[in-house]
């Protein structure tokens, strides 16, 4: 619920002076400042345009059922949003994670909604507002069509001066050329050079702490999901012992049979293949779209993808 709050809160942003162009879908390059450690990216109108997220839609798993969603945010998501962009800013002790939100906002709506909050907080920085409605809630439209959040306000100002050009944008990085990789019809991909940078969740990870970087995209092709992740290790035995532990997943979903309720998703595993070229660790993931989407029906019921 807080989470929800806090898109709700930081969609009422709004901003005065200027209009830095946004393409639907892609990465708002102008926005992400040249500083940042990592970057993920949802294409929300190359998903939506997917077979699998129309069997999705069609069995009703995917509807968003939480009541509050429209009214707060006064949008159709899979309608309106046509892309969202995440990147982490800052060191190993401590990451900032800034959302980037592009879509189609009803900013009178919005506008108004602000004027009837008594407790947000009007920030103004670089000619615009930053608003805020507690500790760890900011965010600021970019332009009409781009909204950035974020839990700290240096988080939402170094995203500001990129937009503005008062700092760099991570266009002509490496970062910027690794994501560039992924092909273009990939409604999802992502760049995480330093994992410790990611996050705690994936530092601790088992499997992922002898991997120094990981490069990820999920495409759909004639009604096949295609997925591909590339792990970078810190040496080639590292590696070796990660595609060990994949294999390993693998032998024993083959071997569960019907005895318990994974077997299913282990089943997928089949199309799982993964390959070793020394350091450099390719994992592909390739099932038919129909397949997924009767798995994620079965797995979830009568409940909502997205309650």
């Amino acid at each position: 619920m807080k989470k929800m709050m806090f898109l709700a809160a930081a969609l009422l942003a709004i901003a005065l002076f200027w209009s830095v162009p946004a393409f639907p879908g892609q990465v708002p390059a102008s926005v992400v400042p040249s500083e940042a450690r990592w970057i993920a990216h949802l294409d929300m109108e190359k998903f939506v345009a997917t077979s699998l997220y129309g069997y999705l839609e069609k069995s009703g798993v995917i509807e968003i059922k939480s009541a509050d969603v429209n009214k707060w945010l006064k949008l159709d998501i899979p309608k309106d949003l046509t892309g969202v962009t995440l990147f982490g800013l800052g060191d190993e002790a401590k990451t900032d994670a800034v959302v980037l939100i592009a879509g189609r906002f009803d900013k009178p709506g919005l506008l108004a909604m602000i004027a009837q909050n008594q407790e947000h907080k009007e920030i103004p920085y670089a000619g615009t507002t930053i608003y805020s409605t507690g500790a760890e809630e900011y965010g600021a439209f970019i332009n009409d069509h781009l909204i950035a959040l974020a839990d700290s306000q240096a988080g939402i100002e170094k995203a500001l001066d990129a937009a503005t050009g008062r700092t760099k944008n991570f266009s002509g990085t490496t970062l910027s050329s690794a994501l560039k990789a992924a092909p273009g019809d990939a409604f999802l991909s992502g760049v995480l050079p330093k994992l410790s940078k990611f996050g705690k969740e994936i530092g601790e990870s088992k499997m992922l702490e002898q991997a120094s970087g990981l490069f990820f995209l999920a495409q759909e092709a004639h009604e096949r999901l295609l997925i591909r992740v590339q792990v970078t290790a810190e040496t080639a035995e590292n590696a070796k012992n990660i595609a060990d532990i994949l294999q390993g997943l693998v032998a024993l979903g083959r071997m569960s049979g019907d005895k318990d309720k994974t077997s299913q998703v282990m089943a997928l595993l089949d199309g799982l293949q993964v390959s070793q070229d020394g350091k450099l660790l390719k994992i592909s993931f390739e099932r038919p779209s129909k397949e997924i989407a009767d798995l994620i029906i079965q797995s979830r019921g009568n409940k909502g993808l997205l309650d």
